[in-house]
């Protein structure tokens, strides 16, 4: 009895749709075009910032291979450095990742095979973030369905290789640099985060939230310097769906 029901599993196996791995070398090759330049510019910074905040590389990288999500690393090194306790950096960490859910979720639908696998989903999962996102809409659409889910993840796979060279260069890089220069390279992740908020801003909400945030920053640093960044982020995303809402309702309730 239980060799029968092995061989119908295995035989409803062999009629499973399967993926394609061939698009697993594929998805390597996207990582070295201009998205993928553009960050590890970013994590070279990302590198030279841990330097400066005196946080380990062994820390920076294994972050590079499992939190993988340059917002939430920056915020939980600044919030561990400002001295906050474990919890807290958790919780900022967090907060900035529920916004990769929805990334998460358009690019697997536009990747899944129907039927096959399940497991292949969940590892190409870790590895969505937003440059992914953004070339997941570039260029996926030329990768034939079966080969789409390896394709995520053999491009995940080389993007976060280069980002951990990236950031043990980026390290490195800023003891040997003139001081203009390491500056210039700590700074280029803050300016990278500025401009990536105006190229994902696309409704008034998104802009209230980065106006207010950037209003209500200064006199939060004054007032709670170890939180700043913290509750910027929140007390403006909040005012700014509360406007949003009322602004809605408003406008529905006019003739």
């Amino acid at each position: 009895m239980k060799g029968e029901r092995k061989r119908e599993i295995a035989a409803a196996e062999q009629c499973m749709p399967r993926y394609d791995w061939r698009g697993l070398v594929r998805g390597m090759r996207m990582a070295f075009t201009i998205p993928g330049l553009v960050m590890a510019m970013s994590f070279l910074g990302f590198g030279a910032l841990v330097r400066a905040m005196i946080f380990p590389l062994k820390g920076a990288v294994a972050m590079d291979v499992f939190m993988w999500a340059l917002p939430g690393q920056v915020v939980y090194v600044d919030t561990l450095a400002r001295g906050l306790t474990l919890l807290l950096a958790l919780l900022a960490v967090t907060l900035t990742a529920v916004r990769l859910m929805p990334m998460v979720v358009l690019v697997l639908a536009q990747a899944r095979l129907p039927g096959a696998r399940r497991w292949p989903e969940y590892l190409a999962a870790h590895f969505i973030a937003a440059t992914l996102w953004v070339m997941s809409e570039m260029y996926m659409d030329a990768v034939p369905r079966p080969q789409r889910v390896p394709w995520v993840i053999g491009l995940g796979l080389a993007l976060m290789g280069g980002m951990v060279l990236s950031t043990v260069a980026g390290y490195y890089l800023t003891a040997q640099m003139p001081v203009p220069l390491a500056a210039m390279l700590v700074f280029f992740t803050p300016a990278f985060f500025i401009l990536a908020l105006f190229d994902g801003a696309r409704s008034g909400a998104d802009w209230a939230a980065i106006a207010l945030g950037a209003l209500i920053g200064p006199p939060v640093h004054l007032l709670w310097p170890e939180v700043d960044l913290l509750l910027a982020g929140v007390i403006g995303g909040t005012l700014a769906m509360l406007i949003s809402r009322k602004a809605a309702r408003t406008g529905r309730r006019r003739p």
